[in-house]
């Protein structure tokens, strides 16, 4: 958001006109443009995997944002590497999480390239029921996006990842789950951009415009079923 001023011009009914310079001033969302969902897919191989590769639905728009969720079936695999096609830079946001017998961590690249693009994750070993969702977000800082994160691993039918305190008033919170039973849907005042098949893990999220404490939560079946839930948040264009 940004203020901006205009001049204000007033005619009268005789065509005679007077103009107060910088009359009038007003917020204005266009100079970092609203936070938007662009695009979501991913990739849930069954047999173990060392390498995951997901295609963005379609060509992507210079200046956004990816999102990538990586969840896995085992707590002795790590992450090597996070890359894609058009060369942009990945980081990890917050820590990988660890649950019973069941991990998850979240990376993300600000201010990607435009085009076609093809995320590939690296696993240091073959590792089993590997789950990647990939999104793509626009209206985001492209210089310092990420703001702040949480995570917690537990069991039964809700999934929550502990809240967190957000530092800017429009900010994208992002949630992501992965559990050995089934997410059935949004943690309250989220939107499920993708519950993954056969696997059923979850990214969601919510856009809000105000500072405060929030947590991502879900549904989850099974009163037993262990979980990992993670948030990430991450501020809007200035």
């Amino acid at each position: 958001m940004r203020l901006d001023t205009v001049n204000v011009v007033v005619t009268n009914s005789d065509a005679q006109s007077g103009t107060l310079t910088n009359g009038y001033t007003y917020t204005s969302g266009s100079g970092g443009g609203s936070i938007g969902f662009v695009q979501v897919n991913a990739a849930t191989p069954q047999a173990p995997s060392t390498l995951v590769a997901v295609t963005y639905p379609v060509a992507q728009i210079a200046g956004n944002l990816n999102i990538v969720a990586v969840g896995w079936d085992n707590t002795t695999s790590t992450v090597s590497s996070v890359s894609d096609s058009r060369g942009n830079a990945y980081a990890q946001a917050g820590t990988t999480v660890t649950g019973t017998g069941i991990r998850q961590a979240i990376y993300y690249a600000k201010n990607i390239a435009a085009g076609s693009n093809t995320v590939t994750v690296a696993f240091n070993q073959a590792t089993p029921f590997v789950d990647v969702r990939i999104l793509e977000y626009s209206g985001l800082d492209t210089a310092s996006p990420l703001d702040v994160t949480a995570g917690a691993a537990g069991s039964g039918t809700s999934a929550n990842s502990g809240a967190a305190t957000t530092t800017a008033a429009s900010e994208l919170i992002f949630g992501a789950g992965y559990t050995v039973s089934t997410f059935t849907g949004a943690g309250a005042g989220f939107t499920s951009r993708i519950i993954t098949s056969p696997d059923s893990d979850i990214a969601e999220d919510r856009i809000v415009t105000s500072t405060g404490s929030y947590s991502a939560s879900a549904p989850n079946t099974g009163s037993s079923s262990a979980w990992i839930m993670q948030m990430a948040t991450f501020k809007a264009k200035p």
